[in-house]
């Protein structure tokens, strides 16, 4: 019976030293190593603050205004204007043209119009242009009163082109 009860005592006491010893929990270091990523894709264009388009008569057309944009990323982009609010009745009669004349040229009424740039070739920014005006020939509502001073807002969505 001695021999039964120390055979008892021996297993509880190393059962007890197992488990204080061993620990259910433990620790890892994990080591990596960070690099700054240096070819990541930035989109970053510059557009002009504001734009006087001139005057304009009921049924007319106004003169095409230059616009340049500037691409100073570091990769290709599209461009497409667009009204921030796209229900203008007047403004929704502005027109775009790529800087090309000639047949090759070809008008697009807001919403329709997207251009290209090229990333610039160094660290900078490269500039393109294309034409902008408003055309009333095709609006149908009367204009009763001068409004002087009309203006809209044109958001210029840039996005990473093939």
């Amino acid at each position: 019976m001695k021999r039964g009860r120390l055979n008892l005592i021996f297993s509880v006491l190393i059962l007890f030293l197992s488990i204080y010893f061993v620990s259910a929990n433990d620790t890892m270091t994990v080591e990596i190593n960070v690099l700054a990523n240096e070819g990541s894709s930035s989109i970053s264009i510059e557009v002009p603050d504001s734009l006087y388009m001139g005057e304009i008569n009921e049924g007319g057309v106004t003169n095409k205004s230059q616009v340049y944009i500037n691409n100073t990323g570091n990769v290709n982009i599209t461009i497409t204007p667009e009204l921030v609010s796209p229900y203008d009745p007047i403004f929704n009669n502005t027109f775009f043209q790529d800087r090309k004349t000639g047949n090759n040229s070809q008008e697009f009424q807001i919403g329709d119009y997207s251009f290209s740039i090229a990333k610039p070739s160094t660290s900078g920014k490269r500039s393109e242009y294309f034409w902008m005006w408003l055309d009333l020939t095709g609006y149908n509502e009367d204009i009763a009163d001068d409004k002087i001073g009309l203006k809209a807002d044109i958001r210029f969505i840039a996005l990473p082109s093939v």
